[in-house]
């Protein structure tokens, strides 16, 4: 294994250091490796050893490379520099040296309480993001950004469609954090439709880290139902990195089209057109609520579920003005 620190800014000691696997000739049939950067919690005032290091050598010994990013915290605490340190760290890792294989398209970050807190924000507030997001117990809320002596907006009110596919794990009891942190974060990616997947755990008080007993800093601070965060978060980085690398239908003249009739709704509306001629035909699908519950369904298939609505006759209707419109655009 290499590792590597490279220093931002000394005075603060804010900077980050990288684990990365040798290639060794027992693996040179591996292509590339994706990347977890972590981010220690600590309120601002500090970085939790307990969710540094050995959570990043955690993800190593499951094959990953891995790096710890510390931020402008204590006496140095300024919301705008760990921002620009979380930027940085990108532009780094960006850097790695290619012998190293970084695959640069599978780059997740995990924070944990305050560190989580800025893995939000290169989520949402960074032009350049991170390809996954892993929060763990995260402050979110403008509140606890002032009780963490910090400037920065409730980071649910910044959540759009281009904050990643994120996973978060938390606990009911939590101590520290109110849960209603990752509640209105998450309520937010649905609203976004961001993909996310999210555990909340019903004891366990805050800053349980691994959660296992040789890195508990006393009794309470072990929870086996805990621990098992990182297996599920395993498993969710290889369920979206298998999905990226899915195939695209192919045929004789490209990818595969489907027919208009087949296509969900919410594809279909991505269109301006489209969405014009369907809400003028069914105007209650400009309603919030009701989209929500349609959205992933075909013309096909509301036909089949609810003639008396979408009938066959104002099925084809909008069917041919799509068609029309595709036509005129000199769509295919």
């Amino acid at each position: 294994m290499y590792i590597k620190k490279i220093v931002f800014d000394k005075r603060a000691d804010s900077g980050v250091t990288f684990y990365l696997h040798d290639q060794k000739t027992a693996m040179e049939h591996i292509e590339e490796r994706p990347f977890v950067l972590v981010i220690p919690g600590g309120g601002y005032s500090f970085c939790s050893e307990r969710e540094a290091e050995l959570i990043a050598l955690s993800f190593v010994a499951k094959g990953y490379h891995a790096g710890v990013l510390r931020y402008h915290v204590g006496e140095h605490r300024d919301f705008e520099r760990s921002l620009e340190d979380a930027k940085q760290v990108l532009a780094e890792i960006r850097k790695i040296d290619a012998k190293y294989k970084v695959a640069q398209d599978q780059i997740a970050v995990i924070g944990f309480s305050a560190g989580g807190h800025l893995a939000a924000a290169m989520s949402t507030l960074l032009e350049e993001k991170p390809n996954l997001c892993i929060l763990g117990y995260p402050a979110i809320l403008s509140s606890f950004a002032e009780v963490m002596k910090i400037k920065a907006p409730s980071l649910d009110t910044c959540v759009t469609k281009e904050t990643p596919p994120t996973f978060l794990f938390s606990t009911f009891e939590d101590n520290v954090v109110p849960i209603e942190n990752s509640l209105l974060y998450l309520s937010a990616l649905e609203e976004h439709d961001v993909p996310f997947e999210s555990h909340i755990f019903q004891k366990g008080r805050h800053g349980l880290s691994l959660g296992t007993k040789w890195f508990g800093a006393s009794p309470e601070m072990i929870d086996l139902r805990f621990a098992r965060w990182l297996k599920l978060v395993c498993e969710w980085l290889e369920l979206n990195w298998e999905q990226e690398n899915q195939p695209v239908n192919q045929t004789v003249n490209g990818p595969m089209e489907k027919d208009v009739l087949e296509l969900p709704l919410e594809q279909l509306l991505e269109d301006r057109t489209n969405q014009a001629i369907l809400f003028q035909e069914f105007p209650k699908l400009a309603e919030k609520s009701y989209y929500k519950i349609l959205r992933r369904f075909s013309l096909n298939q509301l036909q089949q579920f609810s003639p008396e609505v979408f009938s066959t006759a104002r099925i084809a209707k909008v069917h041919e003005q799509i068609k029309q419109s595709q036509r005129v655009g000199g769509k295919k």
